[in-house]
């Protein structure tokens, strides 16, 4: 964690413009939701990505012979 107390990052982010705020805001908002991703369990991600391929299937090529030394 950083050694700023968050009172004085507060009044620093305070002093930037409105366009600044909001993209400080922005960036925040994406770390966090990084950051809730992560703590999820596997059967919420697993949910989340089920089917996401069903237009594009992964298909097998087919097999190489097999080269006996």
């Amino acid at each position: 964690m950083s050694d700023i107390p968050f009172e004085a990052l507060f009044e620093q982010v305070q002093k930037l413009s409105v366009s600044q705020r909001l993209r400080m805001m922005e960036l925040l908002a994406a770390t966090l939701q990084t950051d809730l991703v992560r703590e999820e369990d596997w059967h919420t991600a697993l949910r989340a990505t089920y089917g996401i391929l069903a237009d594009d299937p992964i298909e097998r090529p087919p097999q190489l012979p097999l080269d006996v030394l």
